[in-house]
Order: structure tokens, then sequence, then C-alpha cells
């Protein structure tokens, strides 16, 4: 049975039991990590915390799943205490998310590159987390760590975390066919280690990087959803992006809100619109 199989039967009219299951296990699983990457990674220190407090601003893009989004606001405050940027482009944007959160509310249903440049434009440090709402960190979301790679080498751009999908208990790897056919050669190949991290074409909306660097690359505005290709498509041969597959958060997706998935699925004019500008007949 493939996975759109499964989604449809649990969003189904008789998947209530199969629903419940799914979200009994993100639970477990979620409840399990937080000890273990604590055990494994320990606590930051004060000095480690306010430095990273201090050089690193969190921007998160959300639509119409608050709840979803104070999860991962709790979870980013255990590794993080500086500044967050939220850009809901929700029917009613959230409202007053705790000191240190910064909302940008947006015209209802504008888009995720909206959003994402939005939250860019309000970022004042020299470097940026760039996350989805939802994401659940723990401690084994070490922002330190990709903050000490990039201090490190200057020529790397961004250092992106792995991100494990719960409750299936998979990271996606993107493969060296994830970028639009025409997008630039990369500074530095694809697969090249760079002080034991790869060179990678594409990773997950799970990063840190340099605020300048992102800026240049920035997000097409002419897209409302599938942006996340189109990106890593343009940003090869500007950016230097690592993977950092010991460093991770955990993706707690929501597969069964009707309303939500109705526009999160709705991405044929997006699909056009990658057509045109990449020259492909099959974009993605």
């Amino acid at each position: 049975m493939d996975t759109q199989q499964v989604k449809r039967r649990m969003r189904g009219r008789f998947g209530g039991p199969l629903r419940v299951a799914y979200r009994s296990a993100e639970r477990a699983q979620v409840a399990v990590v937080r000890r273990l990457d604590r055990a494994q990674f320990g606590r930051l220190t004060i000095a480690e915390r306010a430095e990273v407090a201090r050089r690193v601003t969190m921007t998160v893009k959300t639509f119409e799943r608050p709840g979803v989004l104070l999860r991962c606001l709790a979870s980013a405050r255990t590794v993080f205490d500086g500044r967050i940027v939220v850009a809901d482009d929700s029917r009613t944007p959230v409202r007053d998310l705790g000191a240190g959160i910064d909302i940008i509310p947006m015209p209802f249903n504008s888009g995720v590159p909206v959003g994402r440049n939005a939250a860019l434009d309000a970022v004042e440090t020299e470097l940026v987390f760039v996350t989805d709402d939802d994401i659940v960190f723990t401690a084994a979301s070490d922002i330190v760590a990709a903050m000490n790679f990039l201090d490190d080498h200057p020529d790397v751009d961004l250092v992106a975390l792995t991100r494990v999908d719960l409750p299936r208990w998979r990271a996606v790897a993107a493969g060296m066919d994830a970028l639009f056919p025409g997008a630039a050669a990369p500074k530095v190949p694809f697969g090249m280690l760079i002080d034991g991290l790869p060179v990678v074409p594409k990773t997950p909306q799970l990063y840190l990087a340099r605020t300048a660097s992102i800026q240049r690359v920035r997000w097409d505005e002419r897209l409302r959803m599938v942006d996340h290709r189109d990106f890593f498509s343009r940003a090869s041969g500007t950016l230097v992006s690592v993977q950092a597959d010991s460093l991770r958060a955990y993706h707690m997706r929501t597969p069964f809100d009707p309303f939500y998935n109705a526009y999160r699925e709705d991405v044929a004019a997006d699909l056009l619109r990658l057509a045109t500008i990449w020259g492909t007949h099959r974009p993605t």
C-alpha cells in the first residue's frame, strides 16, 4: 500500500482509529527522543546560550495551525533564547506569543515565499535560523555547533540540521537530482566533505545560515507554496550548503486538518509557474 492510499484512509470517515494511533505514536516517540537527546547532548552553558541569542534570529513561517506553532516555539525555547520572528498569513494571525517573539501578520494565504522574505527582512543579526512551524526541537538541535562550524568555515553559507519525520522515523536526504535542470554549477562540488560535513544541493527548511547569504537568494514571491526546490536551484552557484547528520530536529506533520491541507495541497498554479521558469514539464 502506498503512502497516498494510507493518507486517504486515515483522512476518511472511518480513519479515526488510524489517526489516534498515528498521534499516539508521535507523542510517544517525541517523549523518548527528548530524554535520549538530553542524555546524549547535555545542556548548553549560559555563555553559549547568550552568544547564540546575540548572533542568531530564528524565523518561522506559519499558516492556520496555531497549536502547531506554539508547540514549535515552546520546543525552540528549550535550546534558543534569542529573538524569533513569526510570519503568519492565517485568517486570524497569532498574537502575544511572549517576550522576544515578533509577529508579522500577512494577508491571508499570501504564501510561503512572501512570509519568509518578510521575516528575513526583519532580521538584524548576522545569522538566521530558518524553520517551519511543524518542527520540534530537542537538545540534538545544537545551534551552537552549527554556529561554530560557520565561524570555522567562512566559505560555507548554510549548515542544515537533519529533519527526522515522525512517526515514521525517516530522515530524507536530497539526491543529486534535487535541483531543477538548468541550475548553476555548484561553487563547491556536491558530495565534497568540508571538515566532515558533505556539501549538498538541497537541505530541509531547517538550517542556520549567514543572513547576508540568504538575502542574496531570497524566495520567489511569484510562488505560493512550492518554493523549496526553486530556492535551492537558484542558490546553486551562490551558496555553499552542508548537512550535519548528527544535529537534528523532529518533523510532526498535520495530515488530518482538511482546511489547512486544502490550501497546502493547492499547488497547480505553482507547478505551472515553475514549469515556465525552469522549462520543465514536470516540476516538483
